[in-house]
């Protein structure tokens, strides 16, 4: 064993001395993967010899319910039941140990290849800092300035620091499994245990073909028999003496298989479904008509309420009452709404405004479905119609806040939701992408027999709602957008018209006005003009300020399409003559905004400041990127193209807009002016040259990893201390000195004489990377020069590189410059007319 190698697939791997650095890690645990996958085939083959059968079981039973007779190829027909249960129990079990020894395997292999993973990265970097560990003379005398020695042996520390963090995570993971698999090994197959090895792939349907936790399948059951044993026990939990768990068990069986069939394809059999809906119908009739709580619900109530069950008990039942409900109700398994049990549609479609079930009737019952929900598997959807309703229905509950304009007496008050109720429902709600899609573009096979398809109530509410998990829920909703807009041409066009259909929801002021104040109050901290920390509240907050998990979610959707929100379609720059301004999606040209809207929408990711610090980041890495690809040399007609520089002004403008707006609302919702708008540019610029400083080359590869954005975790805009400025690198002079910087990158790259020229005469300019070749930094934090010394190095670059050297195509650099900046200054001043 060793502390800074690795053993894997026969190969040792040890991290390299560096100095007096290496790597200090625990020690490499002797397990050798190709033994554990051994022992898993052992035990597969001995599960193979008791059924009699030569080949596996993988492509033949997996896939479908078979009784065990039909598994087991020896003649058992004269096996007695006892003899047959007990084969039954043996065959299970060594499924079962063979699933957790690969399990097992699995997370040895996981660790062992994230070791070498470790190892090799710092055998790669380590090295090239070790002829400078013995270099002790600083380059230039500057107060504070390092050595070459002192840098490497803080680059070498902190390189070192990171990747033994690294493998302690990993080993600390490691632990964790092995804990689990062990337990595992000695309590058998819990209902637990064997769930995730089913959703982690380890076991399939041939677990339960073996006996696995039941000894018969669901079709095999009398599902009127199976409703009577809910409701004996449901009488007397104590003196029950049936199996309650079987009938989990067999419910919990339904949804196994109709996650794998929504996911991959296929249906529930007539068989299925006819057990499923006669079970239901038994135990809505069971429930009885009368009370507050009828059929299925009032058996949900009765589960959740009673004192004589064991809480994870009654939430093993209800899950499973749950989840064969959202089983039943899905169009794609050949389930459908009209299925589900009278009582459970009614609360689904929510209070009839015409009739007696007002909303004090509703809500009751609507609880225990909730309960129902709330346990179900995680994995299953319901259908598309039983989603659109409860979507709607939840919403039109929330919406109560927000009256109509336009009628005096709609003051409905608050809604009657408690604790976590709504983000439940629309939890479960929202798993179905095909409901969410026709409620955001208002068209679908499906309608709510009230609210029909009313995507602007259900956005405003959901919006607009003061949600205990800041919306990270509600933003199910729209989530899928983003997730699907690279996925297969189907998911593409569905993502862009549903996110055609929520931003053209932003064009109505009515709507906007809903979202810009939400009647909520926020809490909060500023610092003040005096530099002091101090207590804010903003009274009727935004959206995007209310939710800040969900105005994260919306910079997801602008990050996706960014070109949409760039493009000149619909700004006084298009073709006026067009009167095209609409909002849709295009197969060809993609998403297609007007300016307005999508101006609206980016206004209410302002609301944070992580979400906005986010956008006007992704905004300096579009100006960036698109600059990249600029060079100012005119095209087959003679003339400069200048389409990125003005998309890069439509979107620095849309996003200057937005953030303005957003900042003078808070100002006027506060006590205290709080400067906001320089809070959210100041860190984003700062986390765009930090981006920037790890990209030594223009449209090197290292430009696409530095520039993603992974997490809300990486911005943290509240801790940020905003300098008290106005127009913060807002200036013209900030466009002119980038493109500058850009051409004297590109003459430099392309004439070796002009990049001596500037190494030559400008001190600090000019860097080396690991080739030894010369290259200039777009960042100016790399440039080896005092902070107030940048715009003198840059006027004097560009007066060297103008003057000796030309563009690619042999433009003129001052034609390139003046192009660009005219072209991107005058799309951004339109934008903000």
């Amino acid at each position: 064993m060793s502390a800074r190698g690795v053993t894997y697939s026969g190969a040792t791997t040890e991290a390299v001395m560096v100095g007096s650095y290496t790597l200090e890690m625990h020690y490499d645990p002797p397990m050798k993967v190709s033994e554990i996958r051994a022992g898993a085939e052992d035990i597969n083959m001995l599960e193979r010899r008791l059924l009699g059968r030569a080949e596996g079981m993988d492509e033949d039973f997996d896939s479908a319910a078979k009784e065990f007779t039909e598994v087991v190829k020896w003649d058992i027909s004269t096996v007695s039941a006892s003899d047959l249960a007990t084969w039954m129990e043996v065959a299970s079990s060594l499924r079962f140990c063979a699933a957790v020894t690969e399990e097992w395997a699995d997370h040895v292999s996981t660790y062992k290849r994230e070791r070498l993973r470790i190892i090799n990265r710092w055998n790669d970097e380590a090295p090239a800092h070790e002829a400078d560990l013995e270099d002790t003379e600083a380059v230039f005398q500057f107060v504070g300035q390092k050595t070459p020695a002192e840098k490497a042996g803080e680059a070498l520390s902190a390189l070192k620091e990171e990747l033994e963090s690294e493998e302690a995570t990993a080993y600390g993971e490691l632990e964790s499994r092995s804990t689990e698999i062990m337990n595992d090994l000695k309590d058998g197959p819990t209902p637990e245990a064997v769930q995730r090895l089913i959703e982690s792939g380890y076991v399939t349907w041939s677990y339960f073909n073996l006996g696995g936790d039941v000894e018969t399948m669901p079709i095999d059951a009398d599902p009127d028999e199976m409703a009577d044993e809910v409701v004996e026990y449901l009488a007397d939990p104590e003196g029950y003496d049936g199996d309650i768990n079987e009938i989990v068990a067999l419910l919990n069986n339904f949804g196994y298989v109709a996650v794998d069939r929504q996911n991959n394809g296929g249906t529930l059999t007539s068989e299925e479904l006819a057990f499923l809906t006669d079970f239901y119908d038994a135990l809505e009739e069971a429930g009885g008509t009368a009370g507050e709580h009828p059929g299925v619900l009032g058996v949900s109530h009765s589960i959740a309420e009673h004192n004589g069950i064991p809480s994870e008990q009654a939430e093993d039942l209800l899950g499973a009452l749950g989840g064969g409900l959202l089983v039943l109700s899905d169009e794609s398994l050949l389930g459908g709404y009209d299925k589900l049990p009278e009582s459970v549609r009614n609360v689904v479609e929510g209070p009839d405004p015409e009739g007696s079930y007002d909303r004090l009737a509703w809500y009751p019952q609507m609880e225990p479905l909730t309960h129902l929900m709330e346990h179900a598997n995680a994995e299953l959807r319901g259908g598309e119609q039983f989603s659109v309703n409860l979507t709607q229905t939840v919403a039109n509950e929330l919406d109560v806040r927000n009256p109509d304009p336009d009628d005096e007496d709609d003051n409905r008050g608050n809604p009657l939701f408690f604790n976590n109720d709504a983000e439940i429902l629309i939890g479960v709600s929202t798993r179905n992408e095909d409901a969410n899609h026709a409620i955001l573009t208002g068209e679908g096979p499906y309608e709510h027999p009230v609210h029909g398809l009313d995507s602007a109530m259900t956005v405003r509410a959901l919006y607009t709602y003061n949600w205990p998990d800041d919306g990270a829920t509600a933003s199910e909703l729209t989530n899928w957008i983003w997730e699907q807009s690279d996925g297969a041409p189907h998911e593409q066009e569905r993502a862009g018209e549903a996110m055609a259909g929520l931003v053209d929801l932003f064009a109505d002021p009515h709507f906007v006005n809903a979202l810009s104040g939400t009647g909520y109050p926020v809490e909060g901290q500023i610092v003040d003009a005096n530099g002091r920390t101090v207590d804010m509240a903003w009274e009727d907050a935004s959206a995007g300020h209310l939710n800040s998990k969900l105005a994260w979610e919306w910079s997801e959707l602008f990050s996706t399409h960014i070109d949409g929100f760039a493009s000149e379609y619909g700004t006084p720059l298009a073709d006026q003559g067009s009167g095209n301004d609409t909002t849709y999606w295009d197969p060809e040209h993609g998403l297609m905004l007007n300016p307005d809207a999508r101006t609206n929408f980016v206004q209410q990711i302002m609301g944070d400041g992580d979400a906005a610090s986010r956008v006007y980041t992704e905004t300096l890495v579009y100006g960036h990127e698109s600059l990249g690809s600029y060079t100012g040399a005119p095209g087959e007609d003679g003339f400069i193209p200048t389409d990125s520089a003005a998309q890069s002004g439509v979107l620095r403008g849309l996003v200057d807009v937005a953030l303005e707006a957003e900042a003078e609302r808070r100002e006027e919702n506060s006590d205290a002016a709080a400067n906001y708008q320089n809070k959210v540019t100041g860190y984003a610029v700062d986390m765009f040259g930090a981006m920037l400083s790890e990209v030594p080359v223009p449209g090197s590869a290292t430009a696409a990893e530095a520039f993603k954005i992974a997490s809300k975790e990486e911005f943290n805009v509240e801790a940020y201390a905003a300098e008290q400025r106005v127009d913060n690198n807002t200036g013209e002079w900030e466009i002119q000195e980038t493109v500058k910087l850009r051409m004297v990158q590109e003459i430099a790259m392309n004439d070796p004489a002009v990049m001596e020229t500037l190494n030559a005469s400008i001190p600090g300019l000019v860097q080396t990377d690991a080739n030894g070749e010369y290259y200039i930094p777009a960042s100016r934090l790399q440039w080896e020069v005092s902070p107030n010394e940048y715009s003198d190095t840059l006027r004097n670059a560009w007066q060297v590189a103008s003057a000796n050297g030309t563009i690619t195509g042999g433009g003129d650099p001052d034609d390139a410059v003046e192009e660009y900046v005219s072209a991107y200054n005058t799309a951004r001043g339109k934008i903000n007319e």
